[in-house]
C-alpha cells in the first residue's frame, strides 16, 4: 500500500507533454470534471496500487485488479459513517458518469480502473520510534472499530479466506508435496517443522472460530496512518487513516495482530526481526482501554493475535518461496529468495512474540 507522503519524482508539463501527465489530466478533467493539475508526483512505498499526488489536493490511483470494482462502492458507503465519528479518511470523487472508478485506457492511460480521492494532511512513517505514536495508533484503531460497531453493511467486494489458517497450512503442505525438487524445498520443509512447533503455543482453533464478526480495516500497518507534522513531547495525533480497500467483516483480532506485527517491529518484512515487547504491551493495553465495543471472547484473543498473524504470514511466504506467484517481490533479490527471507523473518518474529509472552506470564 502506498505511503501518500513519500513522493518520488514529479510529472510536469513540458514541450513534449509527457503522455502520463496528459493522460492523468485527461482523467481528472474529462473523466471526473475537476480542474486540471499543474503537476503530478508518483507516490512510493506501496506494492499494490499505482498512486499519484495531484497538486497536493487529489490522490489519483490505478486500482490493482486484485480488487474488484465493487471495492469502491464499499468504501463510498462506509466513509461517511467513519467521518461522522471523527475518523479522518479520504473522500472518493464521483466521475461525470456517477462512478467511483473509470477505465484509464479511455484517457490514454494504462488499462485499469482509476479513481480519485481527497488527499489528507500528515506524514506517513515506516516505523514507530516512540510510545506516543504507539498510543495514538492504538487509540485510532480502537476508534475505527468502534465507529463501525453495529454497522450492517453488506460488502460488494470480498476476499474470501484471507486469514484461513488451515487453508494456508494445507497450501504450504501441497507446495512441499508437489515441488520437492525446488532449490528451497529442504529449507522450507525445515521452516514448516519449526512453524508447527510454534503453532502448539497459539490457540489457533479458538481464534479461527471466533463468533463476533465486525468491520475491520484489514491492513493497519504503520504506513497506513498519517501523523501530524508537529509533535509535542508526549503527544502526537493521527490525521489520516488510508488504504481502505481491505475493509471487511472479520475478526478484530486479525487487525490488532497485524497492527502490532507492523508497529512493534522496526525491521523490514524480509529482515531479521527485533520485536519490541514494551511497545506491544502498550499497544494492547491502550487498545483495550480505548475499545468500547469488544465482547469478552474478543478481548481474550487479543494477546495471541500478533503471533497468529506472524505465523500465518510465515506459512504464506514459505509457500510462495516454492510456488513463486506472490504479486510483490524485489527483482534484485529474486522471487523465491525474497519470499524465503520473508518466511524466515515472520517465523522469527512469531518466535520472539511467543518468548516475550512466556516471560510475561
Amino acid at each position: 500500500m502506498p505511503m501518500i507522503t513519500d513522493l518520488v519524482g514529479a510529472l510536469m508539463p513540458s514541450e513534449s507533454e509527457d503522455p502520463l501527465f496528459v493522460g492523468l489530466n485527461r482523467l481528472v478533467v474529462e473523466g471526473f470534471g475537476l480542474p486540471a493539475c499543474r503537476r503530478f508526483e508518483k507516490c512510493s512505498g506501496g506494492l499494490i496500487n499505482d498512486t499519484y499526488d495531484g497538486d497536493g489536493i487529489w490522490i489519483v490511483q490505478r486500482v490493482n485488479p486484485i480488487f474488484g470494482a465493487g471495492v469502491n462502492d464499499d468504501i463510498a458507503a462506509l466513509v461517511p459513517l467513519l467521518q461522522s465519528k471523527g475518523i479522518p479518511v479520504p473522500q472518493l470523487c464521483r466521475s461525470k458518469t456517477g462512478q467511483y472508478a473509470i477505465e484509464g485506457k479511455d484517457y490514454g492511460l494504462a488499462a485499469g480502473n482509476y479513481r480519485i480521492m481527497t488527499k489528507l494532511t500528515g506524514v506517513a512513517h515506516a516505523r514507530v520510534d516512540d510510545i506516543a505514536k504507539i498510543r495514538a495508533l492504538a487509540q485510532m484503531l480502537a476508534a475505527f472499530h468502534t465507529a463501525l460497531d453495529g454497522v450492517s453493511h453488506r460488502f460488494v467486494h470480498t476476499r474470501p479466506a484471507v486469514h484461513d489458517f488451515y487453508r494456508h497450512k494445507r497450501a504450504l503442505a501441497d507446495a512441499l508435496a508437489t515441488k520437492r525438487e525446488h532449490r528451497y524445498g529442504t529449507e522450507i520443509e525445515a521452516l514448516r517443522d519449526a512453524m508447527e512447533r510454534c503453532e502448539k503455543s497459539i490457540p489457533i482453533d479458538d481464534i479461527c472460530n471466533g463468533r463476533t464478526r465486525r468491520i475491520i480495516h484489514g491492513d493497519p500497518k504503520i504506513s497506513n496512518f498519517l501523523f501530524s507534522e508537529v509533535k509535542e513531547i508526549e503527544y502526537c495525533s493521527i490525521t489520516g487513516v488510508i488504504d481502505l480497500d481491505t475493509m471487511a467483516r472479520s475478526l478484530v483480532c486479525y487487525d490488532v495482530g497485524d497492527a502490532i506485527r507492523s508497529w512493534c517491529n522496526p525491521r523490514k518484512e524480509d529482515e531479521e526481526p527485533e520485536y519490541n515487547s514494551e511497545f506491544a504491551r502498550e499497544a494492547l493495553g491502550e487498545y483495550e482501554e480505548s475499545s468500547h465495543c469488544l465482547d469478552r471472547e474478543e478481548r481474550s484473543m487479543l494477546a495471541f493475535s500478533p503471533a497468529y498473524i506472524a505465523l500465518e504470514l510465515a506459512m504464506r511466504f514459505a509457500r510462495d518461496a516454492l510456488c513463486e506467484d506472490y504479486f510483490g517481490f524485489d527483482p534484485e533479490i529474486g522471487h523465491a529468495e525474497h519470499s524465503a527471507r520473508r518466511a524466515r523473518a515472520m517465523l522469527g518474529l512469531c518466535a520472539q512474540m511467543l518468548a516475550a509472552q512466556t516471560r510475561e506470564i
